[in-house]
């Protein structure tokens, strides 16, 4: 009896401490929202500095985004582990993917051989880089508020409130959100996007389109990096995009169409029934149908009063008049907007598409947010299609000058 007494009264206070520690208020100058590369970059920045911070993950490693994407697993960033020079800063400007830091084995040539390497030995490096150099990481907090509070508990001033989804508060004076972009893009008016697969959870097993004809939306990397692991056992792939295909060795951009990509530009080009679909037409003015078994995408109905110029450019492809057996999605990500209140709601820039990236100024803080600052891809709004701002041997070193000017 008295055991069973101790032991109810020891699993009660479990119970008290694990609730206590659930809905704890945690006080830092800096809160980082996401231990992705770009924050991970910044919180080495603050912890080398003795700042207090905390980075906010809300899975369980750092980098989860490169868990599954790419979906089919080859990253586009080169990993040239020998230049032929012994100069730091000349190598490291031909490796992509490592991240700054005073620990020289936390370096991606150390963890794969590959040119371009895999997602998974990506992982493995930033979970790495997290834990060798001590990062205050707080991980499974998935963050779904971020508001402004006056004289907030760690002094006077307008301070923010972050709310994690399991009841924790966090509070700062300065919020960093380098989330990067995860939301899918689906731009709306697009009459029937809802039969499409998306990239994010499409069938990576070239099995399951055994035989079957295809209609890739999108003419990115993701679209073409899609087709490419398909080709091999579909009919035919078609692909069409709202814009024309930007080749990257052409416009040395290296967020357009990448040659270890553009294989189905082969295929097309020397007529093995694959297909490439070019039009000045929006999405908005096309619509997917669904007959039976089948998709097909035509005219959307609610465009069909054009005037003459629009007319004149509506597509005759007879092989576009083809219906399909599936639509796959591929059309990018946007920045995800939905945990800001209004008290703390950045706005989105006018640079890019579908409002995908928040509108910031060149100290890469929020244009309407006092002391939110972004990291990472998300600032690309300031170089976007001039530099190399979205990607990570960009972000690395903007990330430590955000650091430096803030």
């Amino acid at each position: 009896m008295e055991s069973s007494f101790i032991f109810t009264n020891w699993l009660f206070l479990v119970m008290f401490v694990v609730v206590a520690n659930c809905q704890a208020d945690v006080n830092h100058q800096y809160c980082i929202i996401g231990a992705g590369p770009s924050g991970l970059q910044v919180g080495y920045f603050l912890q080398r500095a003795e700042r207090s911070y905390v980075i906010i993950e809300k899975d369980s490693v750092a980098g989860s985004f490169f868990q599954r994407y790419p979906r089919h697993r080859k990253l586009v960033s080169i990993n040239k582990r020998h230049t032929g020079l012994t100069n730091k800063e000349f190598n490291f400007r031909h490796d992509w993917n490592s991240l700054i830091s005073d620990d020289e084995s936390l370096m991606m040539r150390h963890y794969s051989k590959d040119y371009f390497p895999s997602a998974d030995s990506y992982v493995v490096y930033l979970q790495d880089f997290a834990e060798r150099l001590g990062l205050n990481i707080h991980y499974n907090s998935e963050i779904v508020s971020v508001a402004r509070e006056k004289d907030g508990s760690i002094g006077k001033g307008e301070t923010f409130l972050l709310k994690e989804r399991n009841g924790t508060s966090y509070h700062c004076k300065v919020v960093i959100v380098s989330t990067g972009m995860w939301v899918p893009n689906i731009p709306e008016g697009f009459r029937g996007i809802e039969h499409a697969e998306g990239y994010e959870s499409m069938s990576i097993d070239p099995k399951d389109f055994e035989g079957q004809s295809v209609l890739i939306i999108g003419r990115g990397n993701s679209g073409f990096e899609t087709a490419s692991n398909i080709v091999g056992s579909t009919a035919f792939i078609h692909m069409t995009s709202r814009s024309r295909i930007r080749l990257a060795f052409q416009t040395h951009y290296v967020g357009d169409l990448r040659a270890i990509n553009n294989e189905l530009i082969d295929t097309y080009q020397l007529k093995s029934l694959d297909g490439l679909f070019e039009s000045e037409l929006g999405l908005k003015n096309q619509a997917i149908v669904k007959e039976g078994n089948k998709l097909q995408l035509v005219l959307n109905p609610d465009f069909l009063d054009l005037d003459s110029d629009m007319l004149e450019k509506l597509p005759d492809n007879l092989g576009f008049r083809s219906s399909y057996d599936r639509i796959i999605r591929c059309m990018g990500f946007k920045f995800d907007f939905s945990i800001f209140t209004s008290s703390a709601q950045p706005d989105p820039s006018p640079v890019g598409d579908y409002d995908k990236y928040p509108n910031i100024q060149c100290n890469y803080e929020s244009s309407s947010v006092p002391n939110m600052f972004f990291a990472g891809v998300v600032t690309h709004s300031l170089d976007y299609r001039k530099s190399a701002g979205g990607f990570i041997h960009g972000f690395r070193y903007t990330g430590r000058c955000m650091y430096m000017l803030k």
